[in-house]
């Protein structure tokens, strides 16, 4: 028995997700494992969408390309934020994808061998890509793009933007930036110019958008189970990860004792504490002392004192049954996760996202 904080993973069910989104849509799906595929390991969820048939893969810098073809994952993989020039040669030797947001960047590129690239356009997101956030845009924007297509080692593999607000129930912004991205699309066209493979769709959009999926879709979020926001919801996705711990000690506590750190915890009664093997070095923050957020045999408990790096501790009151070994589990729903993140005044995604390297991944 292990006493570490655990993320149990359960493949069978990012693999039943992954087939849902391909149900959605006649195009390709683009399997986002960036940041450790959120939390669930990248290597696996790969390897095992990789055997259903998944052909690309997003990540977000050079390392995390450079992991997947370490661990024998082929198929397409998109680096989506920009490459530091020292490392460029790297991604030709990895035959990797690589995003461009600018004739300069890809004319840096090129001078580094043969390499294929997405062109990102920014169409509203205001982030990275080559500016065309109206109609009036089209054509600048058309013009760059053109030039990147002459650059001899450049191939142009792809073409995509991203959305800002597909996850809310106002549609004027997405419609919006999808309208000048098409109007992008066909002016390349008209040019004569191959723009690869054309993709707008994050998780939200593939679920609320069918009519803008394009060639292929990213799917991130919905991948591993959680709606991008409440205006997503669908029954069909399901949570593949369950977080807890385990009970390490149980002792008593007279009135009047203090817990943790600080002192900031006093015993109003005697009571029993449990104290829980993670801490906010697993993921498990500061900011949620004193919330009720740890589940022990059925019953939700709040912390006491304040959280510690490696343990944090819960008042159990004097009768409940619990003893060392027990598991505390932290969530293992959408419902729990969504719990956490409201606590932290946040969003599901950095729910997921914060497990540190230490949080044991285990696979079912």
């Amino acid at each position: 028995m292990r006493y570490r904080a655990t993320a149990q993973v359960n493949l069978d069910t990012i693999k039943r997700n992954y087939n849902y989104i391909k149900s959605l849509t006649k195009g390709r799906v683009m399997a986002v494992v960036k940041a450790d595929a959120y939390g669930h390991g990248a290597e696996r969820v790969a390897k095992e969408l990789s055997q259903l048939g998944c052909t690309d893969f997003a990540v977000a810098c050079l390392s995390e390309a450079e992991h997947l073809r370490e661990c024998g994952v082929k198929g397409n993989i998109l680096i989506l934020a920009p490459t530091d020039e020292s490392m460029v040669s790297i991604i030709t030797k990895g035959d990797f994808i690589q995003a461009t947001d600018s004739f300069e960047y890809s004319k840096t590129l090129a001078e580094h061998g043969k390499i294929k690239v997405h062109i990102k356009v920014d169409t509203g997101m205001s982030r990275i890509g080559i500016y065309c956030h109206s109609l009036d845009d089209v054509s600048n924007a058309a013009d760059e793009i053109e030039k990147i297509s002459k650059l001899e080692n450049i191939s142009i593999d792809g073409i995509f933007t991203h959305f800002a607000d597909s996850d809310s129930n106002d549609r004027s912004f997405t419609e919006k930036q999808f309208s000048v991205f098409k109007a992008l699309l066909e002016e390349l066209a008209r040019r004569n110019i191959n723009a690869g493979t054309k993709h707008c769709c994050n998780s939200a959009a593939t679920l609320n958008y069918p009519e803008m999926h394009l060639d292929m879709v990213r799917a991130g979020i919905i991948l591993y189970g959680l709606a991008p926001s409440e205006y997503c919801e669908n029954e069909n996705i399901i949570p593949a990860m369950k977080f807890s711990a385990r009970v390490c000690a149980v002792h008593k506590l007279n009135k009047g004792d203090c817990v943790s750190y600080g002192c900031t915890y006093t015993a109003e009664r005697d009571t029993k504490v449990a104290v829980i093997s993670i801490g906010y070095a697993d993921g498990f923050s500061r900011v949620y002392s004193g919330k009720e957020l740890i589940k022990i045999n059925g019953k939700k408990f709040a912390t006491v004192g304040k959280i510690c790096m490696d343990m944090c501790m819960v008042d159990l009151g004097a009768d409940f049954p619990c003893k060392v070994g027990d598991e505390a589990i932290i969530f293992e729903n959408a419902e729990e996760i969504q719990l956490l993140a409201d606590a932290m005044g946040t969003i599901n995604y950095e729910i997921l996202c914060s497990l540190k390297h230490r949080v044991l991944l285990e696979y079912i």
